[in-house]
């Protein structure tokens, strides 16, 4: 069995990734958990028909199982539940050595023509920075709804769309048998300086799920064979890479030439825009004078970085990551300006 890992913030993106690829393939998402588990509500992964998959539901105790159980919906075409109780530590449990304490319920989706292309359509909002949100019915199982804020719901949904609120948190809505999941858009960040310290940066940020811009005026440094994993790779000077930009509140800035005139034409470039994260390298000190100030603002990360006594471009890279992960995950209400609810 193959097994495609797929690293994303969120676990839409290794599924979006792969979804127009040939074959039949089905959706598995976690819809309830009581108790603890490895992942929560709205996490997913999905199954192909040669039994290779992509992404995580647990630790990787349920997923071979997973595999087997998907097999019911290849053959039937009809989306169905099925629960794993890791409470049970016998031999027949799934509780024994998991770490996990809880029951989880998992619904399995036949990735139907219509299916692919409405996550096609989901792909294509999320890319333009619109966050999304998907309702699935529980009582009436294969019947989903995607909601993007300005745009008209799309899906295969029969009946009255419910109210609903734009919340970070995933689970079934009170009172309902309606399941809801807020897809958020993936978060970029963009690396101003190319210099070999930034390569353990830009590596354990794509890895992680950040979509990565590189930007130097240095030719040399700013290649492809030295940031592999970057989506893109920009060479200019500040004042021209500011121009090449649009920023957006899903994007997460460093600052990192090492050079104190472009470090500074670009903080100064920067300071006006709705960006999510700002993180210069050095010491307060050095910031300040970037600044021309005695005070560097609250929303300016400078020292950038977790303090974990990071030495070296690899340890600083991981708490500067840390950083920004725990900068994302902060409620969705503290980092999207606009909340807004769908009528009857």
């Amino acid at each position: 069995m193959c097994l495609k890992w797929g690293s994303s913030m969120d676990d839409i993106y290794p599924i979006l990734a792969v979804i127009d690829q040939p074959g039949e393939k089905v959706v598995a998402t976690i819809i309830r958990v009581n108790g603890s588990a490895y992942k929560k509500e709205g996490s997913s992964m999905i199954f192909f028909e040669d039994g290779s998959y992509a992404g995580l539901l647990s630790a990787g105790c349920l997923e071979t199982d997973l595999a087997i159980q998907v097999q019911k919906v290849f053959g039937s075409q009809e989306a169905m539940m099925h629960q794993y109780d890791l409470r049970e530590e016998t031999d027949l449990g799934w509780g024994q050595g998991s770490g996990c304490n809880g029951t989880i319920d998992i619904l399995l989706e036949p990735v139907t023509e219509k299916l692919k292309e409405d996550f096609l359509l989901l792909k294509r909002l999320l890319d333009s920075y619109k966050p999304v949100i998907g309702l699935k019915k529980l009582n009436e199982l294969g019947e989903y709804l995607f909601i993007e804020e300005k745009g008209e719901p799309f899906g295969n949904w029969s009946g009255q769309v419910p109210v609903i609120g734009f919340t970070s948190k995933s689970g079934i809505m009170g009172g309902s048998s309606v399941f809801q999941h807020t897809y958020q858009p993936k978060p970029r960040l963009i690396v101003f300086g190319a210099g070999p310290d930034a390569k353990p940066l830009v590596s354990l940020a794509a890895e992680t799920g950040f979509s990565v811009v590189v930007c130097d005026w240095r030719e040399e440094f700013c290649q492809e064979k030295n940031y592999p994993a970057a989506d893109k790779l920009l060479v200019g000077f500040p004042d021209e890479l500011l121009n090449q930009l649009s920023f957006s509140h899903y994007d997460f800035v460093v600052i990192m030439s090492h050079h104190f005139q472009r470090d500074q034409e670009i903080l100064s470039g920067l300071l006006h825009e709705n960006i999510r994260y700002l993180g210069v390298l050095g010491p307060g000190e050095r910031t300040r004078r970037l600044l021309n100030d005695d005070d560097i603002p609250n929303w300016i990360y400078a020292p950038m970085g977790v303090t974990i006594g990071a030495k070296g471009p690899v340890e600083i890279a991981v708490s500067v990551v840390a950083e920004m992960i725990e900068v994302w995950r902060k409620p969705v209400h503290e980092r999207v300006e606009l909340i807004w609810t769908i009528p009857d």
